[in-house]
């Protein structure tokens, strides 16, 4: 062929490359050091002539639509419009899409392609890696055995499906006191058990899903990152009978939705103590059932308003306080310091939650009362002494007057609250009671202390420093506090 005809021939049209080929093909070159300009210069061009492509365009056109129009302010800077409900903080679905578009640990590289709904949606597979972004080894490493333990605890594996109920909710209990005392797990956690309950088959699989959301935020809430995502996808649940089927999921979303809300402003529930199976159970149980246990005092004071209506005091406590009375605590030895048969306790808080006390009383043990009363104190949602005067108490342990003062200005409940436990401790001091029951006022203070102070600081170390301190105060209160003008209030 002449020289001539190769010069008329067309010169041939570069094949257009996916920008992922694009970018692999740049790279892989860069790194073995392949010489020329022109190559390079060619990729850029089809790199070039793909984001100016009218399919591109035609995308971003649209996804402009859906993203909020930015607005001027008094000052004329632009800001982000929020798009929120006129009625709800619930964020509409661009700000969810957001989220996963930044959030979520899509596969990358040659794989096939996996859509974002299928990722977050009810898998038997397991997950190879994090569903969330994240930086924390330890994360990264445990993610995975962590899902493996949700799949197995809601039924969706062979091992799972096989499990008792007592098994079930040890796995629950562990999930849930990792999350509690690892902050970094718990989107994670959550997003996991998002994963399972959405478009989730398997009703039963779907409400031990749903339990265990209860669950988690009767402990601790997500982090503020996390949160706006929780609370659509509780919003959407709640408004929206989603899965249309016999489990009640509406009836969760809207407690969850409501604890959310409580969490955010007050945080995870203090404490060391791992949750037990039954501690679980009760907060499996809180959607359908209220209960007395594990409540703020106002609540405590709303529950009781239509079979109470005239008392004063949660009638929880005065009863607990007249059954230990009753049937023999003031010669009882070692009475608030021996614990009593925990079957027995457990037994006695299901009955007073169910009402079952008010044909026969469940028990003549004064221990059993005793434990009760405490754990009742231990379990309400924010101490009796509220978490803003803690400080001030430590500082002023001795001081009799000053902590007088900090009882009286403490709000009204929380006051005739404590101001009752005091009163009831300072039976135990008569001298022939303190012979039987060997519980001087340095005992007493060193059991009511940790039910009625809670420490706010999550580390064991800083817990054990001030407890002394909080022995102290509660001391103080035994020995010098006033209590005259609680007789006869209930």
């Amino acid at each position: 062929m002449s020289e001539s005809s190769l010069m008329s021939m067309p010169t041939p049209r570069p094949r257009l490359l996916h920008p992922s080929q694009v970018l692999v093909r740049s790279r892989t070159l860069d790194r073995i050091g392949v010489a020329g300009q022109d190559l390079f210069a060619r990729t850029r061009n089809i790199w070039s002539s793909f984001q100016h492509s009218p399919l591109l365009r035609r995308r971003r056109r649209h996804s402009a639509e859906l993203s909020p129009a930015p607005h001027k302010d008094k000052k004329g800077s632009k800001k982000p419009q929020v798009t929120r409900s006129p009625t709800s903080p619930i964020p509409k679905l661009p700000k969810e899409k957001e989220f996963v578009k930044k959030n979520i640990n899509r596969p990358r590289g040659f794989i096939k392609k996996v859509s974002i709904a299928t990722m977050l949606a009810h898998s038997k597979d397991q997950i190879k890696k994090p569903i969330i972004l994240t930086q924390d080894k330890e994360v990264r490493k445990d993610a995975v055995v962590w899902f493996k333990n949700l799949q197995e605890y809601m039924g969706d594996t062979k091992v799972g499906k096989g499990l008792k109920d007592k098994e079930r909710l040890k796995r629950a209990a562990e999930i849930t006191f990792n999350g509690w005392q690892k902050v970094c797990f718990r989107d994670e956690f959550f997003m996991q058990v998002i994963k399972q309950t959405t478009c989730n088959p398997k009703p039963k699989s779907l409400e031990w899903g749903w339990k265990l959301i209860s669950a988690y935020l009767y402990y601790f809430p997500p982090t503020i990152r996390f949160q706006g995502y929780l609370e659509g996808y509780l919003y959407k649940n709640k408004e929206n009978d989603l899965n249309q089927c016999e489990v009640p999921v509406q009836m969760y979303a809207d407690y969850c939705y409501e604890r959310l809300a409580k969490m955010i402003t007050r945080g995870a529930k203090h404490g060391q103590k791992k949750p037990t199976d039954d501690d679980i159970a009760h907060a499996m149980q809180l959607p359908f059932k209220k209960s007395m246990f594990g409540a703020t005092l106002e609540e405590v004071m709303e529950l009781q308003k239509e079979s109470h209506p005239d008392r004063h005091l949660p009638w929880v406590l005065t009863l607990l306080a007249d059954k230990v009375v009753l049937y023999g605590g003031y010669s009882t030895e070692g009475i608030f310091r021996v614990p009593g048969d925990i079957d027995k306790v457990c037994s006695l808080k299901v009955s007073l939650d169910n009402g079952e006390h008010l044909s026969e009383f469940p028990t003549t043990d004064a221990p059993v009362c005793a434990s009760l009363l405490k754990e009742w104190l231990r379990e309400l949602y924010d101490p009796a002494i509220c978490h803003d005067t803690y400080q001030k108490c430590l500082d002023n342990c001795e001081n009799a007057s000053y902590c007088s003062t900090i009882v009286s200005e403490l709000p009204d409940i929380n006051r005739l609250v404590v101001t009752f436990v005091i009163k009831f401790l300072q039976g135990f001091l008569a001298e022939e009671t303190i012979k039987k029951t060997k519980m001087t006022a340095d005992n007493l203070a060193m059991v009511f202390a940790p039910n009625l102070l809670r420490c706010p600081s999550t580390d064991l170390q800083v817990a054990m420093d001030n407890s002394k301190w909080e022995m102290t105060f509660v001391r103080t209160l035994i020995n010098n506090l006033d209590t005259s003008y609680m007789d006869g209030v209930v």
